[in-house]
């Protein structure tokens, strides 16, 4: 056992050695930021953790700036992964984003945007279906752009409008601050014949009010819109 530890150890250095001698290990940091940055947003898909973590085990230069390049959107101004969505967004700049809209399935999807061109499908981002209701309309939000169930872990929360359109609430699926009272709804614990997990505390918590106000000639003009939240940036922040 002895014997093998060693030449595990041996190995260890000599792959240490090539590495520090290899020209990648040796890029400098700048030059290896740009470099990754643009194969990140270069790609129409969305990176998996496994090539993430590969790159940050090449050595300890790509290591510091993979940990760099991941960090949350607020404070590197980028998306990484898809739950990125969660966290608060940039502050000093914007997020371009669109939609588009599948009419078979009443369901929206929203897609960040890499370039300008209007071909362009983006990274998906949010989902949200149309559920018509008799006095308004209810907006399912989900990470997953089929699964619409407050069971799934991917249940975001909902919006909801009025019959005019006119006014909106949003809804959080997660208790947005210590003691967030949750709307009743006869819909909040069950989907279907989905229970929600109890490690899903899926809900209905009001996190803002929406509206806008009719010009003279009844049409859309001022927009409205009153956080309840007590953080300064709720997680929607940046998908809005």
């Amino acid at each position: 056992m002895a014997v093998a530890a060693l030449e595990l150890e041996d190995d260890a250095e000599e792959i240490d050695d090539g590495l520090k001698q290899s020209c990648w290990a040796n890029m400098p940091q700048e030059l290896l930021r740009e470099v990754l940055i643009r194969i990140e947003s270069s790609e129409n898909k969305w990176p998996s953790r496994k090539n993430v973590v590969g790159c940050a085990t090449v050595c300890r230069s790509w290591r510091e700036i993979m940990k760099e390049i991941v960090k949350r959107p607020e404070i590197f101004g980028m998306l990484t992964f898809p739950i990125s969505v969660r966290q608060p967004g940039p502050r000093e700049s914007l997020l371009q984003c669109f939609i588009k809209w599948k009419r078979s399935t009443q369901t929206y999807f929203l897609f960040l945007s890499l370039t300008q061109a209007l071909a362009d499908d983006g990274k998906f981002l949010l989902a949200a279906r149309k559920f018509r209701r008799t006095t308004c309309t209810d907006y399912i939000i989900s990470l997953h752009a089929d699964d619409m169930s407050k069971g799934s872990s991917r249940y975001i929360g909902k919006l909801r409008s009025n019959f005019l359109g006119t006014k909106f609430i949003l809804y959080d699926g997660l208790p947005p601050h210590d003691g967030a009272k949750m709307t009743k709804s006869r819909s909040t614990r069950f989907m279907g014949s989905t229970q929600v997990s109890p490690r899903v505390p899926a809900g209905s918590y009001p996190v803002a009010h929406i509206s806008y106000e009719l010009n003279m000639l009844q049409e859309l003009a001022i927009l409205y819109c009153n956080w309840k939240s007590t953080q300064v940036f709720p997680r929607f922040s940046n998908v809005i």
